[in-house]
């Protein structure tokens, strides 16, 4: 049947106007598109080369050092401290290290918030780090600054040297 038709076939409502034709854009604006793409790839690479360089970052602050660093400076300045305030700022550096190192906020809970293993836990939330493997590292210490904060306070210069030289000895344990 299509092969009796020759050419276009009519309209079937002959009445009706053809429609509209649509003018397509000149081709001028690929050419400006791809010039315009082409300058934006070259103003990013020379930003990217001729930006300023970004500082290197500070070496981080080692807690063991800085701890052991405060105890020390803490052992020169004996004498000028009370003994009674002594414990409280031994007990404030070894809290401060142990944040520091393992992320645990020492300074604001106590060991035994730290370590009770029957809080109550949510399903599906991770096991807190106290109950990891690092347990038998941060234990020590943790214990070490309950004792210092809730040992009576030292009343000599003699006791608070002790007291010094313990949580020294710990720091030396620690970083083993």
């Amino acid at each position: 049947m299509l092969a009796q038709f020759p050419g276009v076939p009519p309209l079937p409502h002959p009445e009706l106007p053809p429609p509209d034709t649509v003018d397509l854009p000149p081709a001028w604006w690929i050419f400006w598109a791809v010039i315009l793409v082409v300058l934006l790839l070259i103003v990013l690479i020379v930003w990217l080369l001729l930006r300023p360089k970004q500082p290197p970052p500070l070496p981080q602050r080692q807690p063991w050092t800085s701890a052991f660093r405060s105890l020390n400076d803490l052992r020169t300045r004996i004498q000028s401290i009370p003994p009674q305030e002594m414990s409280h700022r031994i007990s404030n550096i070894l809290r401060r290290y142990l944040q520091e190192r393992y992320a645990v906020p020492a300074p604001a809970r106590t060991t035994r918030e730290i370590f009770d293993v029957h809080t109550e836990r949510r399903p599906g939330a991770p096991i807190p780090r106290a109950q990891g493997l690092w347990l038998e590292r941060f234990e020590p210490v943790a214990h070490l600054c309950d004792d210092i904060s809730f040992m009576p306070a030292p009343r000599t210069i003699e006791e608070s040297t002790m007291l010094i030289d313990q949580a020294l000895a710990r720091m030396q344990e620690e970083k083993v």
